[in-house]
This record gives structure tokens, sequence and C-alpha cells, in this order.
């Protein structure tokens, strides 16, 4: 399937490792032009030129001058943005305290600043280019929006939904289809042969793990002109959840 990409100028936060940098990657390879953005210089540029990235921008999501720099660094390097995916946000930690008595409120509010607030600064500062003839922002969230356990990483996930499913109806009647991905536990370049992760990422109905370049083709599918239809939608990427039943 043609996805129409080619040509189509991306900007994917977060692009430099896990399932950002696999979605560059997937991006590159659909013929789109791609420019990652994250804090490290260094791990930028050698993931850009490890994929054939058309370049890359530094920036802390947490700090809105930087991030409204890099953004139009990014338009000025493609000339424009069709596509923005968000997925820059701290590492999952499955072995912080998850209650009360171990709730951290610097970290707490550390994993909105970065997750749910820095998804939002870079859209606010993507969406002027978007509107210039439309496009898709997607967002990388995550299974923890669907249970309890961690209370960081629930309320950061949900945030997430919420923030995207806001953007969808807002910016849909320009042209910018606004999706949300939930992926699950993701073999990525840092777990790939750790077995102990494997087998915990397999505990899915398919019975494996599922990987970053799996999620990445759902994500450039969602940031695609055939995938825009999806506009609001939610998509969970884990290999299913065994038990639940989601409508």
């Amino acid at each position: 399937m043609d996805l129409g990409l080619a040509g189509a100028a991306a900007l994917v936060t977060g692009g430099n490792r896990g399932i950002g940098r696999a979605t560059a990657a997937a991006l590159v390879r659909e013929g789109a032009r791609v420019v990652l953005l994250a804090r490290d210089a260094a791990s930028l540029a050698a993931t850009a030129a490890e994929i054939g990235a058309a370049g890359h921008v530094v920036a802390d999501t947490t700090d809105d001058v930087a991030v409204v720099g890099a953004v139009d660094e990014a338009a000025r390097l493609l000339g424009g943005l069709d596509v923005l995916v968000n997925c820059a946000a701290p590492r999952a930690d499955r072995s912080a305290p998850s209650g009360l008595a171990g709730l951290d409120d610097a970290d707490f509010l550390r994993h909105l600043d970065t997750k749910a607030l820095g998804y939002l600064r870079t859209a606010r500062a993507a969406v002027p280019y978007l509107r210039q003839r439309g496009g898709a922002i997607v967002n990388i969230s995550g299974m923890n929006a669907r249970s309890t356990g961690n209370i960081a990483g629930s309320v950061r996930n949900i945030a997430v939904v919420a923030l995207s499913k806001n953007l969808a109806d807002e910016l849909g009647p320009a042209g910018i289809a606004v999706s949300c991905i939930h992926p699950g536990l993701t073999v990525t370049e840092r777990t790939e042969g750790d077995a102990d992760y494997a087998a915990t990422a397999a505990r899915n109905s398919l019975g494996r793990p599922v990987t970053a370049a799996e999620v990445a083709d759902v994500v450039a599918f969602l940031a695609s002109p055939r995938g825009r239809v999806a506009n609001g939608a939610v998509v969970t990427a884990d290999g299913g959840r065994p038990g639940g039943v989601w409508t």
C-alpha cells in the first residue's frame, strides 16, 4: 500500500531512541523527509545519519522557547511541516514506587511536564505550519493509561489521550488529523537481547514481544493521508491485552 508519504515533511520528537527512532526510520522508508528532535545532540546526529533523516534539532520539550525555536528550524529545513509525531518522554520505570506512600511530587510533575505539556508545546509550535496544507499529529501514549499500579504512568498517559481528542476536535476542521497510540511493553534497541524483558513483553494475546518497528508501522499509517480518517482515535499496539473488553 502506498501511504502517500513520499516527500512529506515530518518532525519526530524523541526521535533518537526507542519508538521515536523506529518511527522516524519507518517514515524515511516511506519517502518522507524527517527531522529528529531530542535533547542529546550527539545521539541525534548519529541517528539521523544512520536512518537517512534530513536533519535534527535540539530542544528540551519542557522549555517552550527552545521548542518554538526547534520547530521553526525544522520547518525551515523541510520547507514546512506535514506530520508531527510526539514521542519525547521520560522512560517508564517499572520498578518505581507505585502508591501514595512512594509518590514523588517532583517526579510526578516531571512526567506531566515532559509528556503531556511537552506534547502540547510541540503541537502548538507546529500547528501554524500544519495549517498551511493540512497534515497529522500522532501522539505516543501507552497502555499505562488503561491500568493502575503506577500513578505517574497512568496519569501522564491518560492525559495524552485527553489532549489528543481535544486537538482532534479543534484541528480537524483545518485538515489536521490527531490520533493517539498505546504501545505496551515494546522491544527497542535498549531492551533487545534482554530475555527477562522479552518474556514479560510476550504476555499478550499474540504470545510474543512486539517490536518498536511494528509500532512504528502503525504510527506511519496514522500519520499518512490514508490514516487520517482515524482523527480522534486511540489505537492500541500492544499485541492484545488478555481479558479486557474496550469500547
